[in-house]
């Protein structure tokens, strides 16, 4: 074992980098510390190099050891904090957003339109505030209103708006996904609505002009796909497996793909990159052995990777996919006595150099985990089954690719999409080979797309290729139990399933049993988890009223069970649901519900409705929801005593109301509710000195018993 840890050098540097990144980016405080550190460091490294020969040699080994990894921690480390903008003393996290008047700003990206806006990855230049102009930078979102002008936006393009900032706010619900941490791992902390005629083009061309030319040679590409694919579906399919566009695929086609385990093909990355190295190390096979050939080989390899890169405007999953071949190249070429782990480690390591933050991509960890999979699994996989005849044997290795492929990457799928793909074996059989027609006919449209008549029919062909394919891959997903759903593991489990497999890998190398009891040692912990955890759920008691903005919606929780109040509007809003509500539902166990099958009129109603007020006794607590107005007949004697009063709609419009009525122990006023209404209703409550919560300013109300 110590002697193959040896052989993996780049490994170990790139793990405690990757310590070091992520140390850097949840405890930047620590970065004085970090530096002294190093600077000890540098002179222990030269008081080493002066006494190396003398009598300590395994001493020195492990000293020299012990330097290396902690130089790599603390370069993740340091590289972290200083590539992170935030810490930046003009950063517009250090002023009050709201109190921007203007700001002046270039486009960095090639834009997404939606049904309603336009909207741009911008680099805000300066800011402006009480009427001066102040030199605070930043990235932001901005979605300009959909019209005829906000439609000629491009890269590079400056302009100057006259809008306040927006700060991104963090989730709002319980295990909601965090979109202020995915946008800020980016350096993107701010974001912001503009309508029409609120901003001013007044410059062109400010951006990289390399980027600039791959977004423009990319969208001259995507017009000969449109002009020669007519099928909206294969259309969409074709562009976002060769140029990574993905904005016309629509859901019921995104969920297909994802329930069939095929999602990766829709994405350009890894795959989509393997297939044109495949291509090219077939056409140039003779000369990838030959003692001179083989550098030709490599940079005509190398030249066509980073030229498709190029033409799918250089996106990240490209960028890195691109990084790890060239990589691979590179060293076949050299001849170096290595292997592949230290060559993909050391892909990792240049890659996290430039940019720490990728780390945090789930296509980075993704792409890295699902290549290590197949290179260490797929062998022995494909090893156990012999075929003479050549059809089946194909069908055996594509079959091994996925197995390995999952093995290594499911874990995160449960962590992340909280489900599995049944059929995934089956659906790879189809859109593996698939892709690699598709892919290769899309560029090779591309290549002739001077020549009308045959592009045409190239195009035709590829159109109707792909509606087969969208049938099989359909056919899949209406199979019986074609996605296991509602799977929820938590980060540490998801570990636990790591070091499980990490651990049978290292038994089959080495077939040493000590392996295999840390296997079921860490499997024994992972079982552990989900019963102590699915424990608590049994005993846990818990309403929740939720942030969704303009909508209420409550849960009521006995163990397993529950009951999910919401409006009409938000029922049928599958992907509010899925947002704000659903992520809360998987963690507590509860398996009837999820957002695309949910119908809460077939629930047992335990709210009673009167004088348009919902009552409810819930473990000996009286809770009221006021919804609606009361009518105007409506009179008590005394006012009711609540254990607990949830406000929506804005029901509540005059506050003598409230103490005529009600007489609460707890009132909540969710998002339903005007922020006119609540900020009136709020500066009451602190004046009769009144237990308020409110939903939009706080987040979601939960409530145990």
């Amino acid at each position: 074992m110590q002697q193959a840890w040896n052989r993996y050098a780049f490994i170990r540097f790139v793990l405690f980098m990757s310590l070091g990144i992520v140390t850097g980016s949840f405890f930047p405080n620590m970065v004085e510390i970090i530096i002294l550190i190093f600077g000890i460091i540098t002179f222990l490294y030269f008081s080493a190099q002066f006494l190396k020969g003398y009598q300590f040699p395994t001493f020195q080994s492990v000293t020299f050891a012990v330097f290396a990894f902690l130089i790599c921690f603390s370069f993740g480390f340091l590289n972290a904090y200083w590539k992170s903008e935030k810490h930046d003393e003009t950063h517009l996290l250090n002023i009050n957003a709201s109190k921007v008047e203007a700001f002046e700003a270039t486009l960095i990206n090639a834009g997404k339109e939606t049904a309603k806006t336009h909207g741009f990855k911008v680099e805000i230049e300066q800011v402006l505030m009480d009427k001066k102009w102040k030199n605070y930078s930043g990235k932001a979102m901005v979605y300009f209103q959909k019209d005829s002008l906000s439609k000629e936006l491009k890269y590079g393009d400056q302009l100057l708006v006259k809008s306040r900032l927006t700060e991104l706010e963090p989730p709002k619900n319980p295990l909601e996904f965090n979109y202020k941490r995915f946008l800020g791992f980016d350096q993107v902390y701010h974001q912001q609505y503009v309508p029409s005629r609120k901003w001013l083009k007044i410059s062109e061309e400010n951006g990289d002009l390399i980027i600039s030319a791959s977004i423009k040679t990319g969208q001259y590409l995507e017009d000969i796909m449109n002009e020669n694919i007519l099928n909206e579906r294969s259309l969409a399919i074709a562009k976002a497996l060769t140029l990574g566009i993905k904005d016309e695929l629509d859901n019921e086609l995104r969920n297909a793909y994802a329930s069939a385990g095929a999602m990766h093909v829709l994405a350009v990355s890894g795959l989509h990159v393997g297939i044109i190295f495949l291509l090219i190390s077939t056409l140039l096979k003779k000369w990838r052995n030959h003692k001179r050939g083989r550098y030709f080989f490599a940079i005509i390899n190398i030249s066509v990777l980073w030229t498709y890169a190029f033409i799918t405007g250089l996106s990240p999953s490209v960028q890195r996919a691109a990084m790890m071949f060239s990589f691979i190249i590179l060293a076949q070429a050299m001849k170096r006595q290595t292997n592949i782990y230290n060559t993909l480690a050391a892909s990792a390591f240049v890659l996290l150099s430039f940019n720490p933050f990728l780390l945090f991509s789930v296509g980075f960890q993704l792409s890295y985990l699902a290549v290590l999979g197949i290179v260490f699994f797929q062998p022995k996989l494909y090893s156990l089954l012999q075929f003479k005849f050549i059809l089946w044997d194909k069908l055996w290795a594509i079959t091994c690719v996925s197995i390995a492929a999952q093995l290594a990457t499911a874990p995160l799928g449960l962590l992340y999409f909280h489900q599995f793909p049944t059929y995934f074996f089956l659906s790879n059989l189809v859109v593996i080979p698939a892709a690699f027609v598709i892919l290769n006919s899309s560029l090779f449209l591309l290549i002739i797309s001077f020549w009308e008549w045959a592009a045409e029919w190239v195009g035709f062909l590829i159109g109707h290729f792909i509606q087969v394919i969208n049938y099989l891959v359909f056919s899949l997903d209406y199979l019986p139990n074609s996605t296991i759903e509602g799977i929820f593991i938590n980060t540490s489990e998801s570990w636990f399933i790591y070091i499980a497999i990490f651990f049978i890998a290292i038994f089959i190398s080495e077939k040493k049993l000590n392996y295999l009891k840390v296997t079921v040692f860490s499997l024994f912990l992972l079982s552990s988890s989900i019963c102590w955890r699915q424990y608590q759920n049994f005993q846990e008691k818990k309403l929740i009223v939720y942030d969704t903005g303009e909508h209420h919606a409550i849960s009521i929780r006995n163990g397993f069970s529950q009951y999910l109040k919401v409006d009409e509007e938000l029922a049928l809003d599958k992907n509010k649901l899925r947002f704000h509500v659903y992520p809360s539902q998987l963690e507590a166990g509860i398996a009837d519900f999820h957002p695309d099958r949910f119908e809460p009129e077939i629930q047992n109603e335990i709210f009673r409705d009167f004088k348009g007020l919902k009552f409810a006794i819930w473990e000996n607590k009286r809770i009221v929801h006021w919804h609606q107005e009361i009518k105007k007949d409506f009179t008590l004697q005394k006012p009711i005593e609540v254990d607990l009063l949830i406000i929506s709609n804005n029901a509540l419009q005059k506050y003598e109301k409230l103490l005529e009525f009600f007489n609460s122990k707890k009132i909540v006023l969710d998002a339903s509710n005007s922020y006119y209404n609540i900020q009136n209703f709020k500066a009451k409550f602190e004046e009769e000195n009144l237990d308020y919560y409110i939903v939009p300013e706080e987040g979601a109300f939960e409530w145990k018993l």
